[in-house]
């Protein structure tokens, strides 16, 4: 489907329609590349797929990703509808362009729902053995994203949802859940080390953190971030004992540390707490491997 042009601030953009072809997921992958460059330089279209983005209809539980739509959320309709009643014309969104520019943010959402349009561009793509906490979705690593080049690599879904998250939240958790996402545990690193000396005692933050020096340590085979890792996973644990997420990067950065009995250990607690789940059997085949080293 060909993006057809819409003329603002004095520059060709897709047309309402195409933005809704994106949303409905009717382009091909070429298009949705060429309409997610587009947005994600272009404040006008910008911000129009946001306020689409947040308005159209939530579905009901999706049993893939195991996640209830939030309290009051309106009963499920075809996206082409909703869409379509968010955005009724483009003199409407070209109102409310200029509204922001005079009068600032509009409508922009909190933390929670940043993270939650991250986890849901993400789905069930995973590149990074650590976990971050807020519920992503259990997949296996399908291998690492890396390189100066890396945000290529990613879906236009969430290389827009990274942009959102760095225009609205840039100093905030959620964007170092979208850093480690785009492959950059640097920034990801600064980010939560800042909010952790100003939040101490938020277990998420020093788990987040752990998930970060992890995926630094594979990239740069640094045992010195992996003891980071276990040390900031130590800490969420000292404030929630029973956390996912922390447990398992503990177990994970015991295990690359070569502490293979407390490794050992570790995975076993994980499964004292979730013995079901894709991440529960990927501790168990740790346990496995673990099993046959001294």
């Amino acid at each position: 489907m060909a993006a057809e042009p819409m003329k603002v601030n004095g520059g060709t953009c897709p047309s309402l329609e195409t933005i809704g072809a994106f949303l409905d997921d009717r382009l091909k992958e070429r298009e949705r590349k060429v309409i997610a460059d587009h947005v994600a330089t272009c404040e006008t279209c910008y911000f129009v797929f946001s306020e689409a983005s947040r308005m159209r209809v939530t579905a009901p539980f999706d049993s893939a990703q195991g996640r209830q739509p939030k309290a009051g959320a309106a009963p499920f309709t075809p996206r082409r509808v909703s869409w379509q009643v968010a955005l009724s014309g483009l003199a409407a969104a070209a109102v409310i362009v200029l509204a922001v520019n005079v009068w600032g943010p509009f409508g922009a959402s909190d933390d929670d729902a940043a993270l939650d349009g991250l986890i849901a561009a993400v789905g069930t793509t995973r590149t990074f053995d650590a976990r971050l906490t807020g519920g992503f979705a259990y997949a296996p690593v399908r291998g690492p994203v890396r390189g100066p080049n890396d945000a290529v690599n990613l879906s236009p879904d969430v290389r827009i949802a990274i942009a959102e998250i760095e225009k609205q939240h840039a100093a905030e958790p959620v964007a170092a859940a979208a850093a480690l996402i785009a492959g950059d545990p640097d920034r990801a690193i600064t980010v939560l080390e800042a909010a952790s000396s100003t939040t101490p005692t938020d277990a998420k933050i020093a788990s987040d953190l752990s998930a970060a020096y992890l995926l630094r340590a594979d990239r740069q085979k640094n045992k010195a971030d992996a003891s980071k890792a276990l040390a900031a996973a130590n800490r969420a644990l000292e404030i929630d004992r029973l956390l996912p997420e922390a447990l398992f990067n503990r177990a994970l950065a015991l295990q690359i540390i070569g502490q293979n009995e407390d490794a050992r250990a570790a995975w076993q607690a994980y499964l004292t707490i979730d013995d079901r789940s894709g991440w529960a059997d990927e501790a168990r085949a740790r346990l496995r491997i673990l099993s046959t080293q001294p």
